[in-house]
């Protein structure tokens, strides 16, 4: 790997504007004519001093205006930095989407957040229930619903090399169809009333976007066109598809620099497929700060958890901050993407962090990225 590594960097170094800060330089496009700049550009370069990273794009909204800074390369030992309209797999940050439209059937009056998740499925499934309490819509959003994280609930990695993982799961569930899954969920067994614990869950979030795709009586590609693509604006933001990646996605890696498949597989293509833009996502950040808006002010309604610990509302974490005020956000991990968004509605700011690698580390290193771009913004509203 050094000398692949050693020649990259020699590239770049040659390529006229670069990250300063640390022993590893990177091409960006940060101007550094301001402060704000200068302090993006610390913090940036110290992310990506390890040599794990690839590029980053990082896009912010400071008291309503908007910033976009990027760093790196979309392609690994490739000059090619990122821009503004670079794709990036969103992975969990695509269950926000589904939740906002379970907040908008709410307001519809197509659904009822304490309804009985079988009522809207076809087949009759007696085992989703726990000592005759139901798995809700609610619980699907908040992740409460008691569900196994991942379907088909088996260990399908034995004693694979780890290294195989990635591989293992996308052999697994580029055949694994909507049918397999609905047919696998009358096997699961909850173990915890439904309501009671919070945990990550794509099953919850896949059977969500399924119900919505149901309730709205259109496919979640439409869905995802007709309710935020057109609307917002957002050109460059698409529900993957087999063989068919967009031509401005950047290429994902893992933390040992190896090319990883997408997310395009049929059955998770709902919980964790959408990919999108730096410029796109600030669309997506100004859509949710504006809570004049009964559908994003519904799906930001804490309904589990205390606020101070960090509660989650539909599908977001909520947590307030130390004058009172409120932090959203939510993370986002594939096979060779991590990406983390967080804003604050009370202070018309907020931020998403794209970024094509992903290891164990990266996605809270990005979130302590976000914390230290966002600071000044946070801390000045404190008086400190």
């Amino acid at each position: 790997m050094k000398k692949p590594l050693l020649i990259f960097i020699f590239i770049i170094y040659a390529s006229g504007c670069f990250a300063q800060t640390g022993s590893i330089k990177f091409p960006t496009d940060n101007n550094l004519k301001t402060a704000f700049d200068s302090l993006i550009d610390r913090s940036v370069s110290a992310f990506m001093q390890n040599n794990s990273r690839v590029g980053i794009s990082v896009g912010i909204i400071k008291n309503g205006k908007k910033f976009i800074y990027n760093y790196g390369s979309t392609e690994r030992d490739k000059q090619n930095l990122p821009t503004e309209h670079t794709v990036y797999e969103l992975a969990s940050i695509t269950k926000t989407f589904g939740a906002t439209l379970l907040a908008k059937a709410v307001l519809d009056k197509k659904v009822n957040l304490n309804d009985d998740i079988r009522k809207y499925l076809k087949e009759d499934y007696p085992n989703l229930e726990y000592n005759g309490t139901p798995i809700t819509l609610l619980n699907l959003a908040n992740l409460t619903s008691g569900l196994p994280n991942w379907m088909p609930d088996k260990d399908i990695f034995g004693k694979a090399d780890p290294d195989a993982i990635p591989y293992i799961l996308d052999s697994v569930h580029t055949i694994y169809s909507r049918q397999d899954f609905y047919r696998d969920l009358h096997q699961v067994k909850l173990k915890v009333l439904p309501g009671s614990v919070s945990r990550h869950c794509n099953t919850a979030a896949q059977l969500l976007g399924y119900i919505m795709e149901n309730v709205y009586n259109d496919n979640y590609e439409n869905l995802l066109k007709k309710y935020f693509a057109k609307p917002l604006k957002m050109k460059n933001t698409y529900l993957l598809k087999s063989k068919e990646l967009p031509s401005k996605m950047a290429k994902g890696y893992d933390g040992k620099g190896r090319i990883m498949p997408v997310i395009d597989w049929e059955d998770l293509r709902v919980a964790a497929s959408i990919a999108s833009s730096t410029a796109d996502m600030l669309k997506y950040i100004t859509f949710q700060l504006n809570e004049k808006d009964p559908v994003v002010s519904l799906s930001h309604q804490p309904t589990f958890g205390k606020i101070e610990d960090g509660a989650v509302a539909l599908n977001w974490k909520v947590k307030k901050t130390e004058d009172d005020r409120r932090s959203i956000s939510h993370t986002g991990g594939s096979l060779g993407f991590s990406s983390y968004m967080v804003f604050y509605p009370d202070l018309n700011s907020g931020i998403v962090l794209l970024s094509n690698e992903a290891d164990p580390g990266t996605q809270n290193e990005l979130i302590t990225l976000a914390d230290k771009i966002m600071a000044p913004i946070t801390e000045k509203s404190t008086g400190r």
